[in-house]
């Protein structure tokens, strides 16, 4: 079973990580060509899915990176970014009461928090397969990816957002560096439980 340390390890162990990782940051920053930053995570879940060495990949085949960035890119905004933003919305309403319940008010922002990294990498990681939306967004086959987990995702999301939060400062690079990484480890282990679960239905 891999672990997140594991799975840092291997993508870090090369320096060359680090100006692989400026390079996305760059792009990402950059409307319209943010998609490219998106083929690349796109083809660091599609490694781990595949069970290939985990690591920064060279940036080449360029149009394959931006073909592949554009749906990694609205599967991580209706998987990702969307349960945020009406988390977020619910908030308001709490906001608005004459008592104030102070950081209480944003307990709605929790779970969608929780779920979104390894709800995006789980439909990037079914779009994969068939290369299409659909696959995608079955929520019903995303939310049992995750109950296979056994909630092994909880530590990778708190580290996530533990990342996120410190590294603010640093922008886009900290947001891609995190999403590389966590989405890595999340396609890893979707890779392991459906391994798993193959060994064992064999006679």
């Amino acid at each position: 079973m891999p672990s997140l340390e594991q799975v840092c390890k291997r993508l870090f162990s090369s320096s060359a990580w680090f100006f692989k990782a400026i390079a996305g940051a760059l792009l990402l920053a950059i409307p319209v060509v943010h998609f490219f930053a998106f083929g690349y995570l796109y083809a660091m879940v599609e490694q781990a899915r595949r069970g290939e060495d985990l690591e920064f990949p060279e940036w080449e085949d360029w149009r394959r990176l931006f073909i592949n960035g554009i749906p990694a890119f609205v599967i991580f905004l209706v998987l990702g970014v969307a349960p945020i933003l009406c988390a977020w919305v619910l908030t308001y309403p709490l906001r608005l009461l004459p008592v104030n319940y102070g950081v209480f008010v944003y307990l709605p922002l929790v779970p969608a928090l929780m779920l979104a990294g390894p709800l995006t990498a789980a439909g990037i990681y079914q779009y994969q397969k068939r290369g299409e939306y659909r696959d995608a967004f079955r929520f019903y086959v995303l939310i049992a990816m995750l109950r296979s987990s056994k909630a092994y995702f909880w530590v990778p999301t708190f580290a996530l957002i533990g990342f996120l939060a410190v590294g603010c400062p640093l922008m886009t690079f900290t947001v891609f560096v995190g999403l590389a990484a966590s989405w890595t480890y999340y396609a890893a282990y979707f890779r392991f439980v459906e391994e798993s679960r193959k060994s064992s239905a064999r006679p």
